[in-house]
């Protein structure tokens, strides 16, 4: 059994899809918190405020922490959620202002997450999760933007796991493959009505290029964030585990 009560929690990117999903996972686990996320959030779970913050500013990321301090005092638990997918693009397309959107939000904003948790972990412990991608392992056509990004984040988690080992503070990634969240399922009706390839297709292909013949789901990432902030994985640190069904390629 997973015994996550009263777990103190901060999910960033928690509107929507996985951050979403996951917030949701720990409120039924009687754990409560605070949520992060440049959208407004639903604020309909017990325990749980929801603030506008933009990861990718530290005046936010400050003020937030503050905000915590003030009300719950400490956290166990720090999910760096927040990130965002660009459009598909070669490499020989790039676009600077792109890159530089992406690194902010992807990369700075999950070091700025979780250098500001320190000081509200370090006098207990706790686990940080990072949300990486299958892309921190793999390579992907049209994804060098967003692949180089996630590449980035198991880069600060192995070195975090290592700065903050002595504090008792584990720091690990989780490695989606493709999952059917709103967010995917967007990209892929704009590459359709593109004239690209149609979203049955792609669904049909991304399930058929997994050893388990289908598509993780947001339930399987969120399932995957509670062993990691349980007693379950105490002696697990740096690294990512890949939640993808043993994806065999990515098209």
């Amino acid at each position: 059994m997973i015994n996550l009560d009263n777990k103190r929690v901060l999910v960033s990117g928690s509107s929507q899809g996985l951050g979403r999903k996951i917030v949701e996972k720990f409120s039924e686990n009687n754990s409560f918190g605070f949520g992060f996320d440049l959208q407004k959030s639903k604020k309909d779970l017990k325990g749980w405020e929801f603030l506008q913050i933009d990861v990718s500013n530290e005046t936010e990321i400050i003020n937030g922490f503050e905000k915590i301090k003030e009300k719950i005092g400490e956290l166990d638990v720090v999910v760096a959620n927040a990130g965002i997918v660009p459009p598909w693009s070669t490499i020989n397309d790039i676009d600077n202002d792109e890159w530089e959107k992406v690194f902010n939000i992807n990369v700075k904003g999950v070091a700025l997450t979780i250098k500001h948790s320190v000081e509200l972990m370090k006098s207990s412990g706790g686990s940080i999760i990072v949300m990486g991608s299958i892309n921190s392992l793999l390579g992907h056509s049209g994804q060098s933007l967003y692949t180089a990004s996630k590449h980035a984040l198991l880069g600060i988690v192995k070195c975090a796991a290592i700065d903050l080992g002595k504090f008792d503070i584990r720091v690990n990634a989780i490695g989606p493959g493709p999952i059917a969240t709103e967010a995917l399922l967007k990209r892929l009706k704009s590459r359709e009505d593109n004239k690209g390839m149609n979203v049955r297709s792609a669904l049909d292909g991304f399930a058929n290029n997994t050893a388990l013949g289908r598509m993780p789901t947001e339930d399987d990432v969120a399932n995957t964030a509670l062993y990691l902030s349980s007693n379950l994985s105490s002696s697990i640190t740096g690294q990512i585990i890949p939640v993808c069904s043993g994806l065999i390629r990515l098209e």
